[in-house]
């Protein structure tokens, strides 16, 4: 990635080394008595007035406090798939709080004489606590304020405010003399390494605060097909999109929502016709394929930007499941030559699939599986569908491998792929590349509902020729049975048919994924 400037780890090591010569010169030299003089002396009464509103805000602003704040913001990022941010958030509160704790244990250093009797002023002084808590909450916001592309006065106005809440924590710890002045000052820096090393260790890129404005001499322009029932947050969306597109010198994008009756196939065609220099796609494994299935033959890169459930081809192609690292990808990534499988079933018109297709099992379990459910639970909505569909019976399936005669088989699942892993990373399809111009067949032949068991262990084990699994490649692969039965294209059921034809088209689309480290 061109774009990475490390200011994450530069500040945290920055901030590292003051925060070690701060604690030097606090606990081994007389330099900071003058300023820890400040905390000496008696401050406000604690029954005054000006004590009672110190003694509340010391206790608004206590690390318990901040912290249940500051993972709320965690539990918004992470809804919003700014998972490594949320993730970051979640680092720093534990090491920030069990850090600060474990130092101020190691350095045992009293608090001033004169301190108000509060809860807030037990234990130890170095470093202080609030302070610590403070910065890590002040950072972390901020971050998001840049990650999140917000509006230059929101963001101004956010800081702002920030920075005068920090200055506010200061002063009350000085107020009630809970700390001496260089028990502050040390918080502060143990604050901004914590939390600028937990970005940094989770990989999140700050960019510019304030992004440049749109470029006049801007000729590349990328369209952006999303369904809007997957974006949690659309104005954040938005934002996200819009300001990749200013800091790259790129016209604004042409939005494309897609809707329910065709799952983006129009947006995908309006793309098309616009010639666009890139197709983003924002959606569910449903919505990349009715998208690519258009797209496909058009030469346009497609960044996959992932906000479904199973995300399974943006996974196979190591594309981040992370918003913004995704939307790096789609930028910088490199074009990837990906086949495509054209599905017929029956006599019905054609589709397409970029993951998995397959008639049994996998089908009634999509069919079975609980959308609500799946909002809540994720893809643990799969596992509580697969239990309720382990007592069917298996089913007799002729099944045609390239130009080979059919052959017979009694199974409990036939699917072809075209990729290798499902949730949880479970190679059903080892073989399986999404660039080799061939289907590979997976057969699953359980004689009773307990043969599952050892029939997913063989999988998990990545058992070559294990009993009860058969596999196979072929440029074309058919599947025949005597009566109907449920048939899934990449997690979405679509009906019963009794018969179904996988063929391979090599190299009709190009998809963006992570540039290869040399």
């Amino acid at each position: 990635m061109t774009r990475r400037i490390g200011v994450a780890p530069a500040t945290a090591t920055t901030a590292a080394v003051l925060f070690v010569g701060w604690t030097w010169l606090t606990l081994r030299t007389e330099v900071l008595a003058p300023l820890d003089a400040l905390s000496l002396g008696r401050g406000a009464a604690a029954s005054s007035a000006c004590g009672q509103i110190l003694t509340t805000f010391a206790m608004v602003s206590s690390p318990v406090v901040v912290y249940a704040v500051l993972a709320g913001f965690a539990f918004w990022a992470v809804r919003r798939r700014l998972t490594r941010l949320g993730a970051a958030m979640i680092a720093s509160i534990v090491v920030g709080a069990l850090g600060s704790l474990w130092l101020r244990a190691l350095f045992a250093r009293p608090r001033p004489p004169e301190r108000l009797p509060l809860i807030t002023s037990e234990g130890f002084s170095y470093p202080s606590g609030h302070m610590v808590a403070a910065t890590i909450a002040a950072v972390m916001i901020a971050a998001a304020q840049v990650i999140t592309r917000r509006r230059r006065l929101y963001t101004v106005l956010t800081m702002t405010l920030l920075a005068v809440l920090w200055w506010c924590v200061l002063g009350d710890r000085i107020a009630v003399r809970a700390h001496w002045f260089s028990d502050l000052i040390g918080g502060g820096f143990f604050g901004v390494f914590v939390a600028t090393a937990s970005l940094a260790v989770f990989g999140v890129h700050v960019n510019r605060v304030f992004p440049t404005g749109e470029n006049a001499d801007a000729t590349l322009r990328c369209a952006v097909l999303f369904n809007p029932t997957k974006i949690p947050d659309p104005a954040l969306f938005r934002r996200q999109v819009d300001g990749e597109c200013r800091q790259r010198g790129w016209e604004p994008p042409l939005w494309l929502e897609s809707d329910a009756e065709d799952s983006g196939a129009a947006a995908s065609r309006r793309a098309r016709r616009a010639e666009v220099d890139l197709a983003l796609i924002a959606g569910g494994d449903g919505t990349v394929r009715a998208a690519c299935a258009e797209l496909a033959g058009s030469g346009i890169p497609i960044g996959i930007l992932p906000a479904g459930t199973g995300n399974l081809l943006a996974r196979n192609l190591g594309v981040p499941l992370d918003m913004a690292e995704a939307l790096d990808v789609a930028f910088d990534g490199t074009p990837r030559p990906i086949d495509l499988i054209e599905v017929r079933a029956d006599d019905r018109e054609p589709e397409c699939s970029l993951v998995m297709a397959g008639i049994g099992a996998d089908a009634l379990i999509m069919a079975e599986t609980n959308d609500d459910l799946k909002k809540f639970v994720g893809s643990a909505a799969y596992v509580i569908a697969a239990l309720q569909t382990l007592n069917k019976a298996p089913f007799s399936v002729r099944v045609t491998v390239g130009d080979h005669e059919p052959i017979e088989r009694r199974v409990g699942l036939a699917m072809v792929a075209n990729v290798g892993a499902i949730q949880g990373q479970i190679q059903i399809a080892p073989d399986a590349r999404p660039d080799d111009g061939r289907v590979d067949l997976v057969l699953a032949s359980p004689d009773k509902p307990t043969d599952w068991g050892a029939i997913t262990t063989r999988i998990l084990a990545r058992a070559i020729d294990a009993p009860g699994i058969e596999r196979a490649q072929a440029k074309v692969v058919t599947f025949d049975v005597d009566a109907p039965i449920a048939y899934q294209i990449d997690g979405d059921a679509m009906g019963e048919c009794s018969h179904l034809e996988a063929t391979t088209l090599t190299h009709v689309l190009r998809i963006m994924a992570p540039a290869r480290r040399r």
